[in-house]
């Protein structure tokens, strides 16, 4: 089985104007995703040429960080999150995406400090 990595980019949350009684607009919806999309490829470009026989499936959910990570858990042999380190002189701990993958992901889950 191939590895796949689930990229994500932390983006901008959906303007105030764009939502609606039945969710968001789908002209921002489209913007959004371009922009991810954009974003996301530019974030992993590195990434790929150093690593080309990992397959990457790059994705975009109108959704919180935390949700989108754990439902992108499913069907995953192993789900990879990074973490900030902690400041010193305070405890290290869990951030709300982590925390939410520790607890609702739908594999193990591996979270890394970033250098």
């Amino acid at each position: 089985m191939e590895p796949v990595v689930t990229g994500a980019v932390h983006g901008r949350s959906v303007p105030l104007h764009a939502r609606g009684s039945r969710g968001v607009d789908h002209t921002v919806a489209v913007e959004m995703a371009r922009d991810a999309h954009d974003r996301l490829a530019e974030v992993l470009r590195p990434w790929r040429e150093r690593y080309p026989g990992v397959a990457v499936k790059p994705v975009f959910r109108l959704d919180g960080p935390a949700g989108a990570v754990a439902e992108a858990s499913t069907g995953a042999a192993l789900l990879v999150v990074g973490r900030r380190r902690h400041r010193p002189g305070r405890m290290s701990h869990l951030g709300p995406v982590a925390q939410a993958a520790v607890h609702h992901g739908r594999c193990p889950v591996a979270v890394v400090p970033h250098d």
